[in-house]
């Protein structure tokens, strides 16, 4: 049996290397076949050449460069579309998921598990507002898409027949833990605690993941276009009750002068209706992401020239 290892990469530096070797060497004691796949998303540090010397060194490990960044859902797609495992292990390269529960997993799917999830028990974010932020989304997101993926993560193992239907999933856009909990087929969980990261920093921004969590919510579900209709009838149910007061108050003379009240509906009425326009504005802008259906990543060329060194497309 050939154990696949997918494991996206940007801007790891100078630990990519010995990172990689430990996830090699954990995977190892399950006793299969393996096969490492790092892919490169566009990174901008010496990732890119530390993880091409060490596929000079160790037969196991592949370099998949990415000709840009396309993101961390692209990558992890690229490294499904090329494995060739019986078995395929996401993970990250910053060891925060512990290489240790790999032979685990294995066994798990060994004794006939399709799909073995790696949860988090606890986050150990520093920031009051990360942890704030996290219980926020997914709170969000169970609301709104009626799944549950609270300690969720990226680390996964999936049967080969998992991956298959995965892959023909046609949409574009894609958040892989929220799909393969969207599979419905039940998975095996092991519990984990996420590891402090070594010699780097998270790469993500607060406008990053306010953007991330955007759109894997939407992709999930339709109720915000809902709230836009509700909203839309809260403003003009709420018209109606002030114009028909307003006009009582004209007829029995009672109506004072001034713009307060218009200013203020103005106000109002004008947030509702940008608020509104963003939502559909958004959907309207994935369905046009959508449709142009344009790869979801792109090789860097290898004919002439090693990756790392290859021109950009």
């Amino acid at each position: 049996m050939l154990i696949s290892l997918v494991i996206p990469v940007y801007n790891e530096g100078f630990r990519v290397a010995d990172n990689l070797k430990l996830i090699v060497d954990a995977a190892s004691h399950a006793g299969h076949d393996l096969e490492l796949l790092a892919i490169d998303d566009g990174s901008e540090d010496n990732s890119c050449r530390e993880i091409e010397k060490l596929a000079e060194q160790d037969s196991r490990v592949q370099l998949i460069s990415l000709t840009r960044n396309f993101g961390k859902e692209a990558a992890i797609y690229a490294g499904l579309e090329l494995a060739k495992g019986d078995a395929v292990v996401v993970l990250d390269a910053d060891l925060q998921h512990p290489p240790r529960l790999i032979p685990a997993m294995i066994r798990a799917w060994e004794e006939g598990a399709y799909i073995v999830e790696a949860v988090k028990q606890e986050r150990n974010d520093p920031s009051w507002l990360d942890r704030w932020f996290a219980k926020g989304f997914y709170w969000l997101y169970r609301i709104l898409s009626g799944f549950d993926i609270r300690g969720h993560s990226d680390f996964k193992l999936l049967d080969r027949q998992i991956v298959d239907v995965y892959l023909a999933l046609p949409e574009r856009y894609r958040f892989f833990r929220g799909l393969v909990n969207w599979l419905g087929i039940e998975s095996e969980t092991l519990p984990f605690e996420v590891e402090e990261r070594l010699g780097s920093t998270s790469r993500w921004s607060k406008v990053k993941l306010i953007r991330y969590a955007t759109n894997n919510i939407t992709t999930f579900s339709t109720i915000p276009l809902l709230i836009v209709t509700w909203l839309g009838s809260l403003t003009l149910g709420t018209g109606i009750v002030l114009a028909l007061i307003t006009l009582w108050q004209k007829l029995a003379g009672m109506s004072e002068a001034g713009f307060t009240t218009v200013n203020l509906l103005l106000i109002v009425l004008g947030g509702a209706v940008m608020t509104s326009l963003g939502i559909i504005g958004h959907y309207i802008g994935r369905i046009y992401q959508e449709i142009k259906a344009r790869p979801v990543y792109v090789l860097k060329p290898t004919k002439r020239k090693k990756p790392c060194s290859s021109p950009d497309l």
